[in-house]
């Protein structure tokens, strides 16, 4: 009970270390509260193409068989080296779950002058996204070069605000890339609740994909139940 009581602490304090940790950290502290929280990853390997899904899977498999008290023990350790006061420093009000499990985009920084509409998508500015629309509606349907959609971009990064936008702007709720997948299968295996509720919610189909997979086949552990 004590671990439990410490790493729930632990978890509240990394939320306002959150923008201070590189990547490479941030998935450590991912993969670890998973593996203590649910075990063992024992969901299916998202597609190449998923680089965020796919960085996170990576990340809680490694861990294997690691135990959920090894892994609440390694989080506490993994903090105190980031700072041994931590403890002494942790606020004891609770917070959400967010900010950590759903990765910061980890691509490099681009200039503002330089960045494209899906740019300004993936990063999830609204306001910016929203101007671009107003100006060019038609940018709701551009398509990258790896058949990706912006409303895909926005539900693997869980921006609903501008999937919100783009659906307004046309883009189909069912939108299919390459592989045949869509919003639906993206939010799912990336665990956005509030995306895939909304997409159910305006009439996102369970549409097979080219490996005749549904969201709920591919879809995190906590949602397969509303799917």
């Amino acid at each position: 009970m004590n671990l439990e009581k410490t790493f729930n602490k632990a978890t509240i304090y990394l939320q306002s270390l959150a923008s201070e940790l590189n990547s490479t950290e941030l998935l450590k502290f991912y993969a670890l509260y998973k593996q203590a929280t649910i075990g063992p990853c024992n969901i299916s390997k998202p597609n190449w193409y998923q680089m965020q899904a796919r960085q996170k899977w990576d990340a809680w498999k490694s861990l294997n068989d690691m135990s959920c008290d090894d892994a609440m023990n390694n989080y506490v350790l993994e903090l105190s080296k980031l700072n041994p006061n931590w403890e002494q420093d942790a606020q004891s009000e609770s917070n959400n779950w967010v900010a950590i499990s759903r990765l910061i985009n980890m691509e490099d920084e681009i200039s503002d002058t330089d960045k494209t509409f899906l740019d300004w998508v993936k990063e999830g500015h609204d306001e910016k996204v929203q101007e671009l629309l107003n100006k060019e509606p038609k940018h709701a349907n551009l398509t990258d070069s790896e058949g990706l959609l912006p409303i895909h971009w926005a539900a693997d990064r869980g921006h609903l605000r501008i999937i919100e936008q783009l659906i307004k702007k046309g883009a189909s709720v069912d939108s299919q890339d390459e592989d045949g997948q869509t919003p639906l299968h993206y939010a799912a295996s990336c665990g956005h609740l509030d995306v895939v509720k909304y997409l159910l919610s305006i009439g996102a189909e369970s549409i097979k994909d080219n490996n005749g997979m549904t969201p709920k086949d591919i879809a995190d552990e906590h949602l397969k139940h509303i799917l």
